[in-house]
């Protein structure tokens, strides 16, 4: 399924975690994960978002993982919530962030297209540790931004 971002939103990203440059990625396709291309010192993230069931009927939630140059290495939506994700990445440095999408009626069979511009938009840095997880909690109450902390 082909993914794209509005330059706007990359703008608002960029704000909403800490003024760092982002990039859309070229070809206008999120690369793929392939946690089996991950060589040497390895831990993993684990991001999990407190928020109502309900959000599924209304809005698709997406994460994105950067590197510490601003490269998405990994950008995946959740048409059900809660939204969870782990995955194995090199040892260093990475940002997260989520935003959802307002949808009108079932989300589960909406396009892309018809998604709602992006809010609740926020994100935090992280580090990867040698064979450790990296825990992220995302609150996300219904109608209020989210917030999001390593730890």
């Amino acid at each position: 399924m082909k993914r794209s971002v509005p330059a706007a939103l990359l703008g608002m990203l960029a704000v909403a975690v800490g003024g760092c440059s982002s990039a859309a990625p070229q070809g206008g396709s999120i690369p793929s994960h392939q946690p089996s291309v991950v060589k040497g010192p390895s831990g993993t993230v684990d991001i999990v978002v407190a928020e109502p069931a309900s959000r599924a009927d209304r809005a698709v939630r997406y994460f994105r993982l950067e590197d510490d140059q601003g490269k998405t290495l990994l950008e995946r939506e959740f048409r059900t919530a809660p939204a969870e994700l782990s995955a194995p990445l090199a040892v260093g440095r990475y940002r997260t962030v989520t935003w959802t999408r307002d949808c009108a009626g079932a989300c589960r069979g909406v396009t892309d297209a018809t998604l709602g511009r992006a809010t609740g938009i926020c994100g935090t840095r992280i580090t990867i540790s040698n064979a450790a997880a990296t825990r992220v909690s995302v609150s996300a109450p219904s109608g209020v931004d989210c917030s999001m902390r390593a730890g």
